[in-house]
């Protein structure tokens, strides 16, 4: 429905983190692999200028959206209301336009 668009910090150009994103499946790292989980490398490059970038703010973002809709759902438990329900549904359908406010590139 959306997509996560950033600006290359190298060309500024505008790019979608879906097109950015390149995963190396499943290496064993020494430090980070065991024999039940194996961790896959994501590297993240701009597909105009080829020079790599880091994302930084998905955690936080991703922080923000759970709190939110957590928050909203014990609010809905003592407000005899649809409201809190209703923003924490739409808080769930926009939460990738929330996201892109939230998330930005930086220099690798």
């Amino acid at each position: 429905m959306f997509r996560t668009h950033l600006r290359c910090p190298h060309c500024r150009s505008e790019i979608s983190l879906e097109e950015a994103r390149s995963t190396i499946p499943a290496i064993p790292l020494p430090g980070q692999s065991t024999t039940l989980k194996k961790v896959s490398l994501v590297y993240t490059v701009c597909p105009k200028c080829r020079r790599d970038f880091q994302v930084k703010g998905e955690r936080l973002a991703a922080f923000v959206i759970l709190v939110v809709v957590f928050l909203l759902l014990g609010v809905s438990f003592f407000v005899d209301s649809l409201i809190p329900l209703a923003l924490a549904a739409a808080t769930l359908i926009f939460q990738k336009k929330i996201m892109q406010t939230l998330i930005r590139a930086a220099h690798a």
